[in-house]
């Protein structure tokens, strides 16, 4: 499923940060890896098309238990629980 290796923590930001604007939100010019995604637009239906483009980009689906306020206020934090998802310690 996934289209590619998950990369390391700086490059994926950019990867999400590049997917959120051209694909997701109309954000503005400066939005980065730290910009509050909520101030940007985010809601609970652009949420769910996070999800989406986070699996069929990476291959990773987040739990329910995950799709918290705080995990979705910055594309860093999306990244971070992307990682841990596909953390060696987190398959076994």
């Amino acid at each position: 499923m996934a289209t590619q290796p998950i990369p390391q923590q700086e490059s994926l930001e950019q990867q999400l940060v590049q997917l959120v604007s051209e694909r997701l939100l109309e954000t503005q010019p400066g939005f980065g890896a730290d910009s509050n995604l909520y101030d940007s637009g985010l809601d609970s239906m652009a949420i769910m098309q996070l999800l989406i483009l986070i699996e069929e980009e990476y291959g990773v689906a987040l739990p329910e238990s995950e799709l918290t306020r705080q995990n979705f206020s910055t594309v860093r934090s999306v990244a971070g629980l992307i990682r841990a998802r596909t953390a060696p310690s987190a398959e076994g």
